[in-house]
């Protein structure tokens, strides 16, 4: 058996700590980069965690531009992996997808292939890009399985879970994700700047009575008495959760919350108001050409580097509210997470780490033949109980509250 991982950002460095602990199912691991060296840091922070469980199974690194088709087809022939697992950034999703079904080799990620706020690539239009490979994978008789991190992910077998368990009939699914920790930076993103900023740039779309609604980033604001950390504000965004629970989840309306603080949001407005989270290039008195965003994510920290001493925690959930037996009820489907216990276990933050252990947790699944159905899914189409029963054993717990309705 073989995994072979593309991508060694943060989640890049949960997912192939979380292959290591269990690659006595997962076999020999290579994880693979267009920076070698970001593969081989990742390696030698599993052997210094003493993460790699069976130790006669090999770990290694390799190059690749995934932009290069031919030599991203040769890498995946010549791993030969029983599933190849996506932790790169978004954009590279579908050149990775038509890799695999040349290859005739499963696939999974963790989001969706679209920046969302760019024409034609908003969360109406999420996943088209990649649903497009529905016939493809059928016929080439493969699995493939999408969005398999946290948000999108876990926050939507949550939905899948109470529709079937809690709830026969659902008026709003509203995911709530905040992270209550502190980097101690006065400015940082969590996760590949360039994929956050875009994530928070464009406009919120939101799902209510079979029709997309649209409005300005950071317009509608609520606050939500979280469970472990407390009362948090948090405001409506585009999300690749929305499109798929709207597409499987039968609910009056759908909408994703995420929490800033007014200092973060103060960095941000002024950030996009000069420009510096613009996509297109400038070219500076002395005659360079340079992307904004890309040269504000060479200054800003490394999100890896915030690891070691970030505090607090995160709590990302689903918040359900319907009937069930003819009575309303509401209620909040949830995780906690430790950055601090994280970085004990993986040497790296609890954004990072609710992301992987879900794709470890749907690899898994994939391993031991629960997942593993010919064609293409996202995770609302599968099994959440099977899920559910294994993510606590890999690291996430979770938690149902009820609330007032």
């Amino acid at each position: 058996m073989s995994v072979l991982q593309i991508g060694a950002g943060g989640v890049g460095w949960v997912i192939a700590h979380k292959c290591a602990q269990n690659n006595d199912v997962f076999g020999d691991i290579t994880i693979a980069s267009r920076t070698i060296a970001k593969c081989d840091k990742i390696i030698t922070s599993v052997h210094n965690r003493d993460n790699l469980k069976d130790k006669s199974r090999s770990l290694v690194s390799r190059q690749i531009n995934v932009d290069n088709k031919e030599a991203l087809i040769a890498l995946i022939e010549e791993v030969n992996p029983d599933l190849v697992i996506n932790a790169g950034p978004p954009w590279v999703n579908v050149a990775i997808m038509a890799a695999c079904v040349a290859t005739k080799t499963a696939y999974l990620d963790t989001s969706v292939a679209t920046d969302l706020c760019s024409e034609g690539q908003q969360v109406p239009e999420a996943y088209d890009p990649q649903w497009a490979f529905r016939e493809d994978f059928e016929k080439a008789g493969i699995t493939g399985i999408l969005g398999a991190g946290f948000d999108p992910g876990v926050v939507s077998v949550f939905a899948t879970y109470a529709y079937k368990h809690l709830f026969d009939e659902i008026d709003s699914i509203d995911v709530m994700d905040v992270n209550a920790g502190d980097h101690g930076q006065r400015f940082a993103t969590n996760f590949d700047p360039e994929t956050n900023m875009l994530e928070i740039l464009g406009d919120s779309f939101y799902y209510e009575n079979k029709e997309w609604h649209q409005v300005p980033c950071h317009s509608r604001v609520m606050e939500f008495d979280f469970p472990v950390v407390g009362p948090q504000k948090v405001y409506s965004m585009a999300h690749d959760e929305v499109r798929s629970l709207a597409e499987f989840i039968p609910a009056k309306r759908i909408e994703f919350w995420m929490g800033f603080s007014d200092s973060y949001l103060n960095y941000f407005n002024v950030m996009r108001d000069i420009g510096l989270l613009s996509q297109v290039p400038v070219t500076t008195t002395d005659g360079i050409t340079v992307e904004p965003l890309k040269v504000l994510k060479a200054i800003l920290p490394d999100p890896t580097s915030l690891a070691a001493g970030y505090t607090g925690k995160t709590c990302i959930g689903t918040w359900v509210r319907g009937t069930k037996g003819g009575k309303p009820r509401s209620v909040f489907v949830y995780n906690i997470c430790d950055h601090e216990e994280a970085y004990k276990e993986v040497e790296h933050q609890a954004i990072s780490y609710t992301t992987g252990v879900p794709a470890i947790t749907a690899a898994l699944l994939y391993f031991q033949g629960k997942w593993s159905d010919v064609g293409l899914f996202n995770v609302e189409q599968l099994n959440p109980d099977d899920f559910l029963d294994l993510m606590p054993r890999i690291g996430l717990k979770w938690e149902v509250q009820e609330l007032e309705c």
